[in-house]
Protein backbone atom coordinates (compact mmCIF):
# COMPACT_ATOMS: atom_id res chain seq x y z
CA UNK A 1 0.00 0.00 0.00
CA UNK A 2 1.48 3.81 -0.78
CA UNK A 3 1.46 6.01 1.86
CA UNK A 4 0.10 8.89 0.01
CA UNK A 5 -3.60 10.07 -0.56
CA UNK A 6 -5.50 8.51 -3.06
CA UNK A 7 -6.58 11.80 -4.57
CA UNK A 8 -9.78 10.44 -6.45
CA UNK A 9 -11.16 8.44 -3.21
CA UNK A 10 -10.59 11.61 -1.00
CA UNK A 11 -12.34 14.24 -3.93
CA UNK A 12 -15.32 11.66 -3.81
CA UNK A 13 -15.32 11.05 -0.16
CA UNK A 14 -15.60 15.32 0.47
CA UNK A 15 -19.12 16.10 1.80
CA UNK A 16 -20.29 12.43 1.06
CA UNK A 17 -19.47 12.91 -2.96
CA UNK A 18 -21.62 16.24 -3.08
CA UNK A 19 -18.05 18.26 -3.39
CA UNK A 20 -16.90 16.10 -6.78
CA UNK A 21 -20.46 16.84 -8.22
CA UNK A 22 -20.47 20.22 -7.53
CA UNK A 23 -17.11 20.61 -9.27
CA UNK A 24 -18.06 18.58 -11.96
CA UNK A 25 -21.27 21.03 -12.33
CA UNK A 26 -19.12 24.63 -11.77
CA UNK A 27 -16.52 23.46 -13.86
CA UNK A 28 -19.47 23.10 -17.21
CA UNK A 29 -20.80 26.09 -16.03
CA UNK A 30 -17.88 28.39 -15.87
CA UNK A 31 -16.50 26.98 -18.73
CA UNK A 32 -19.89 27.58 -21.12
CA UNK A 33 -20.16 31.29 -19.86
CA UNK A 34 -16.97 31.96 -20.74
CA UNK A 35 -17.45 30.66 -24.63
CA UNK A 36 -20.73 32.18 -24.71
CA UNK A 37 -20.40 35.70 -22.89
CA UNK A 38 -16.45 35.86 -23.04
CA UNK A 39 -15.45 38.72 -25.25
CA UNK A 40 -12.60 39.85 -24.74
CA UNK A 41 -10.86 40.26 -21.46
CA UNK A 42 -13.51 38.78 -19.53
CA UNK A 43 -12.60 35.83 -17.48
CA UNK A 44 -14.68 33.41 -15.81
CA UNK A 45 -13.05 31.62 -12.46
CA UNK A 46 -13.18 28.39 -10.02
CA UNK A 47 -11.42 28.36 -6.83
CA UNK A 48 -10.87 24.85 -4.59
CA UNK A 49 -10.04 26.40 -1.15
CA UNK A 50 -9.01 23.24 1.44
CA UNK A 51 -8.45 23.98 4.88
CA UNK A 52 -6.94 21.07 7.49
CA UNK A 53 -7.77 21.29 11.11
CA UNK A 54 -6.91 19.21 13.56
CA UNK A 55 -9.52 17.60 15.62
CA UNK A 56 -8.61 17.40 19.24
CA UNK A 57 -5.70 15.10 20.29
CA UNK A 58 -6.15 12.28 17.98
CA UNK A 59 -5.54 11.31 14.34
CA UNK A 60 -8.30 13.18 12.87
CA UNK A 61 -8.62 16.36 10.56
CA UNK A 62 -11.35 18.57 9.72
CA UNK A 63 -11.62 19.61 5.95
CA UNK A 64 -13.00 22.34 5.20
CA UNK A 65 -13.79 22.64 1.25
CA UNK A 66 -15.00 26.27 0.02
CA UNK A 67 -15.75 26.18 -3.54
CA UNK A 68 -15.67 30.17 -5.14
CA UNK A 69 -16.66 30.30 -8.50
CA UNK A 70 -17.50 33.26 -11.11
CA UNK A 71 -19.29 32.69 -14.35
CA UNK A 72 -20.18 35.07 -16.95
CA UNK A 73 -23.44 36.28 -18.05
CA UNK A 74 -25.12 38.09 -20.63
CA UNK A 75 -24.66 41.48 -18.88
CA UNK A 76 -21.87 40.93 -16.41
CA UNK A 77 -21.13 37.98 -13.96
CA UNK A 78 -22.40 35.95 -10.95
CA UNK A 79 -20.54 34.75 -8.25
CA UNK A 80 -21.25 32.27 -5.44
CA UNK A 81 -19.30 30.28 -2.36
CA UNK A 82 -20.01 27.36 -1.06
CA UNK A 83 -18.60 25.90 2.16
CA UNK A 84 -18.70 22.66 4.03
CA UNK A 85 -16.44 20.37 6.33
CA UNK A 86 -15.49 16.53 6.15
CA UNK A 87 -13.67 14.67 9.23
CA UNK A 88 -10.91 12.85 7.66
CA UNK A 89 -8.57 9.92 9.56
CA UNK A 90 -4.69 10.32 9.17
CA UNK A 91 -3.46 7.02 8.72
CA UNK A 92 0.15 6.15 7.84
CA UNK A 93 2.31 8.70 6.62
CA UNK A 94 -0.29 10.95 6.44
CA UNK A 95 -2.99 9.24 4.12
CA UNK A 96 -6.40 10.76 4.63
CA UNK A 97 -9.56 8.71 4.61
CA UNK A 98 -12.68 8.70 6.22
CA UNK A 99 -12.29 4.54 7.54
CA UNK A 100 -10.68 4.82 11.02
CA UNK A 101 -6.96 3.37 10.65
CA UNK A 102 -6.35 0.41 12.63
CA UNK A 103 -3.34 0.51 15.22
CA UNK A 104 -0.19 -2.23 14.83
CA UNK A 105 1.80 -3.62 16.99
CA UNK A 106 4.90 -1.29 16.24
CA UNK A 107 2.23 1.99 17.22
CA UNK A 108 2.04 2.84 13.56
CA UNK A 109 -1.39 3.37 12.27
CA UNK A 110 -2.75 1.56 8.82
CA UNK A 111 -6.49 2.02 6.82
CA UNK A 112 -8.82 -0.70 7.93
CA UNK A 113 -8.87 -3.43 5.17
CA UNK A 114 -11.95 -3.91 3.30
CA UNK A 115 -13.69 -7.37 2.72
Amino acid sequence: MSNTTDIQTFISSLEAGVFKEKVSHLLSDVALGQVVHGAGNRKGKLTIDLTFQRVGENNQVMVSSKLTHTTLTRRGSKSETASNETPFYVGKGGVLTIEQPQEEFNGQFTLVQQN
